[in-house]
């Protein structure tokens, strides 16, 4: 398992590249996951796109396999930008089709208003352009406290997840992974994210950007989505029905032949 050396600690990633050298260009797809889950949720995806470009998955910092920074540790957008370029140099790629779901999707937002060159195109899955805007932040932050990381995970599931969305043991996997994240890397995550606003930068944004959306999400509405796919030049908005904020897990497959189809 690869592991990349960062100033605060060490960073998972992980490569699958089984495109036959004859599928030139060989270009990466770089994946970055959101709050307290691991790059693990992307491989629903893989079936549909391992077979055209190379897959790099990244481990948030603060989850998964990644290092995670002491509480209170200041966390940034530039931070985990400076995390995604270090990978993309670590693999050798010098533009990455970006996919981030949730906060990793405003991470790659922030990269293609601040760091354009590094993105051939951007895709959102179920992300914000505005952390303030996104419904049940604060709640979301409080109940990992009152709570406790075990009931706090059960309650998000629902939100993350319609009954039925998941085989059983899908739903398993995800809320152990879930329920095991660290509180402080969740509290200091979220502090931070409802900071962020980018929506005066929107129209800067020159990278193709496509934007897949669920229609039930309890954080981040359709509206909007449809705010910046109205702001970004160029921008494209799926939307996939019966789906909730999970949809990067619940609905891979059917997100990945999105992706493929129209990028």
């Amino acid at each position: 398992m690869p592991f990349l050396e960062r100033p605060e600690g060490r960073l998972f990633y992980d490569v699958t590249d089984i495109a036959p050298p004859w599928a030139e260009p060989r270009e990466t797809v770089l994946f970055l996951h959101g709050l307290a889950i691991d790059s693990d949720i992307w491989l629903p995806w893989l079936p549909t796109l391992a077979p055209h470009y190379r897959i790099v998955r990244v481990d948030l910092r603060g989850f998964g396999r990644s290092f995670v920074p002491p509480a209170g540790a200041p966390w940034s957008m530039e931070a985990i930008a400076g995390d995604v370029r270090a990978v993309m140099a670590a693999v050798g790629a010098e533009k990455v089709h970006f996919v981030g779901e949730s906060t990793g999707g405003t991470v790659g937002l922030w990269l293609a208003v601040h760091q354009t060159e590094a993105l051939a195109s951007l895709t959102t899955v179920s992300a914000a352009h505005r952390g303030g805007s996104i419904a049940r932040a604060r709640q979301l932050r409080d109940d990992v406290t009152r709570l406790g990381m075990e009931r706090w995970s059960e309650a998000l599931m629902a939100q993350r997840f319609h009954p039925g969305a998941l085989p059983e043991p899908m739903w398993r996997w995800f809320h152990d992974v879930q329920r095991r994240a660290t509180p402080h890397a969740c509290l200091d995550l979220l502090d931070m994210l409802v900071k962020v606003d980018l929506t005066s930068r929107l129209g800067e944004i020159t990278t193709p950007t496509l934007i897949i959306a669920p229609d039930d999400s309890p954080f981040v509405s359709v509206e909007s989505n449809v705010e910046r796919l109205r702001a970004i030049p160029g921008a494209r908005l799926q939307v996939i029905a019966g789906s909730r904020h999970g949809i990067a897990f619940s609905h891979g497959e059917q997100c990945a032949g999105v992706w493929l189809d129209m990028l």
